[in-house]
This record gives structure tokens, C-alpha cells and sequence, in this order.
């Protein structure tokens, strides 16, 4: 899909708003890591993957980053002087990580079944991670299980209810949000992350809001309006036509400097119990 042309959707394109749970078996593999390096090399990419990191400045000891993707934060964290692996669902992920950065420790794990012992662990991070779990739960309890008494954990979702953009169409905009909301297994995992945690028998919790902007199209365009339109298309919650008309005004508002998209992100913080 262009970022100035509409077209039909197609398989992996479509399966961008809820494939990542299962990145290996929809045979496009290279499309997920596509989007994640554009992610991880935008501005919003890294300020997200910082504020992570500001929680574990004080932690020592062994920890792993969860849904490690293709491997940044692990390479960060190692160059952080943390002791740090790598688990992604993803052998294709894993794979990608490797190969970037050989130097770094990668495994292919479930968050819902962790090879670590019980207390192996003094710290655990999960970036955009728990945003793609119906329910958390079984995660959580895995992650109480791996964490040494007063462990750290740090998550960072957004709420996907908190995208906006600018655009003379708030009509469809509102009904492409609420397609990819309904797209994603847990789209409000920002601002449930807490409530979880603290179901879960985690202490200390924190919640910083971390909002993230763009203000031209086309970086936007890849990392939230294409998924989030295609889902619209794919569910017939607004036609071709819309489609083009919308991406037409936020194409014309960034030709102008008028144009602006956010969306808001939550670290949250919180220890296992002592």
C-alpha cells in the first residue's frame, strides 16, 4: 500500500494489526520485521524504547527483554553493560536478531511458558508485547514465576483508543481507529497494565504516560495508518473511496505542515513481592 494510493488488501499487509502473536506461521515474516526496523528507527520508536530503560538504570543481575523482535533494546541493554537475553515467539525473529547482532544472546520462547528457573531472573522488560494478549494473566504469572523476590518488571503499551490524527474526516477517522482497536487482542493494554499487575500480586506499581507524535505523513503512515487502515478495509467499515479521500487530506495537511499524529504509550513499572 502506498502512502498515497489505496489498494486492496492483501494477506500479510492485512494480518499487520493481529499477526504478531504468531509471526512464523503467516509466512510473511519479512513483512513484521520490515515494520519493526521502521519502528524502531523512528523518533517515536526510540523514545519509547528510552523511557524503558530508565526503570532497570538501578537494577543489577541477569534479566530478558520479552518479544525481543529483531533485537535492538538486547544490543542497547548489553552496551548498557546489562546482563541481558533476548526471547521472541519468532524463529524468524530470532533468526534477524542474530544476524544483526551476533555479539547478543537470543532465544526463540513463550512468555507463556519461559525456559528460566523459578527466581533466575532480577529484572524483565516487554516492549508493545502484551498489547497482542487476549488475557495477560498466564504472562504475568510466568513473569511473577522467572522474577527474583522484589524482581523489576517494565512493560510499554499504548492504548490504542488514544490515536489521533489530524484530518478533515473525523468521521473515518473515528472508524479506522475503532476497526484497528478491534483488530488488536488487547488494545487498551496501556492503561490495564496496572490493574493487572496489581491482580497478579505485583507491588510498587508506576505508570508514566509517554505520548509519541509525528508530525509528517509518511512516517506516519507506515507505522499507524497503514495497519490501522487496512483493518479498516479488511472489516468493510468504510469503502475504497473513503479510504482514498482520507489519506488524500492527511497527504495534503503534511504537504502544508498541518499535519499531526499521536498516540499515547504507558510504561509501567512494578516489583514481585519480597
Amino acid at each position: 500500500m502506498d502512502e498515497r494510493t489505496v489498494r486492496p488488501v492483501e494477506g500479510a499487509t492485512a494480518d499487520l494489526a493481529d499477526g504478531f502473536h504468531d509471526v512464523d506461521s503467516t509466512g510473511t515474516a519479512r513483512d513484521f520485521i520490515a515494520y519493526l526496523r521502521k519502528a524502531e528507527q523512528s523518533e517515536s520508536g526510540r523514545v519509547v524504547r528510552e523511557a524503558t530503560y530508565r526503570p532497570l538504570e538501578g537494577v543489577s543481575g541477569k534479566g530478558a527483554d520479552i518479544g525481543c523482535g529483531t533485537g535492538r533494546t538486547v544490543a542497547d541493554l548489553g552496551r548498557l553493560g546489562k546482563d541481558v537475553v533476548g526471547v521472541d515467539s519468532s524463529q524468524a525473529m530470532v533468526d534477524a536478531a542474530v544476524t544483526r547482532f551476533p555479539h547478543c544472546r537470543f532465544v526463540k520462547g513463550d512468555a507463556l511458558a519461559l525456559e528460566f528457573g523459578d527466581a533466575e531472573l532480577s529484572w524483565y522488560r516487554a516492549e508493545r508485547v502484551f498489547v497482542h494478549f487476549h488475557d495477560p494473566t498466564q504472562a504475568l504469572s510466568e513473569a511473577s514465576r522467572v522474577l527474583k523476590p522484589r524482581g523489576t518488571i517494565v512493560m510499554a503499551d499504548p492504548d490504542l483508543d488514544s490515536m489521533v490524527l489530524s484530518s478533515r474526516f473525523p468521521k473515518t477517522t473515528k472508524a479506522v481507529k475503532d476497526a484497528f482497536c478491534s483488530a488488536i487482542p488487547n488494545p487498551h493494554a496501556g492503561t490495564r497494565n496496572a490493574a493487572h499487575l496489581t491482580h497478579s500480586g505485583f507491588t510498587d506499581i508506576e505508570v508514566t504516560p509517554v505520548m509519541v507524535t509525528m508530525s509528517d505523513y509518511a512516517s506516519a503512515f507506515h507505522l499507524m495508518v497503514e495497519p490501522a487502515l487496512t483493518a479498516a478495509l479488511a472489516q468493510g467499515e468504510i469503502s475504497q473511496e473513503a479510504a482514498a479521500e482520507w489519506t488524500s487530506d492527511l497527504h495534503d495537511l503534511s504537504r502544508r505542515a498541518a499535519f499531526t499524529a499521536a498516540t499515547t504509550f504507558f510504561v509501567t513499572t512494578a516489583r514481585v513481592r519480597g
